[in-house]
């Protein structure tokens, strides 16, 4: 203790920060997550140009290399192909992340954390992500991440069944998936 210090006041002098980031910390709102349902936000990305364009191209690469009987070239762009309806099936019927989605539209997801007043996203399925974030502090932010997606009536109708429907646990549709069944 300092000389001539009184206790009580040296207590204050120590404690007094502390004190104020435990008032500051009481205060301060809790940081929003903006939640997603990632099987409708794949199946809606799907049909965006942004997707289709590439594939479609993809496609008919794989098309030309079998009309040209490069068979090589062909295995090797039906594999890319398949790769990405498999990956797209785990997205679209389990709860496979799908960041590369979220990553080919950076401008629509600072936008819907702005409009949403949500300090990220997060798919509503990834427990281990959502831990501690209580159920107050989740906005679902899926209809403002299709919302500008151009899709027809029937697409629009199976986005709503996918999302009243429970998705496949992950290891279930992965086995179904290795064994050609989903």
């Amino acid at each position: 203790m300092l000389p001539g210090m009184n206790p009580r006041k040296l207590l204050t002098l120590l404690l007094a920060p502390a004190l104020a980031l435990v008032a500051r910390a009481s205060t301060t709102p809790t940081a929003k997550v903006g939640v997603y349902d990632s099987r409708v936000v794949a199946y809606a990305h799907f049909f965006q140009p942004a997707h289709q364009e590439p594939l479609q191209r993809l496609i008919a690469d794989a098309k030309a290399a079998k009309a040209a009987g490069d068979m090589a070239r062909f295995r090797e762009l039906e594999k890319q192909i398949v790769a990405d309806q498999r990956a797209m099936h785990l997205q679209v019927f389990s709860t496979a992340p799908i960041a590369e989605t979220l990553a080919a539209m950076p401008e629509r997801v600072a936008e819907v954390e702005r409009e949403a007043g949500v300090a990220r996203l997060v798919s509503k399925w990834d427990e281990e992500a959502l831990r501690g974030v209580a159920a107050a502090d989740r906005v679902d932010v899926t209809e403002l991440l299709v919302r500008d997606c151009v899709l027809n009536e029937k697409q629009r109708q199976t986005m709503q069944e996918i999302a009243a429907q429970p998705p496949l646990p992950l290891a279930k549709a992965r086995e179904m998936d290795a064994a050609g069944k989903l």
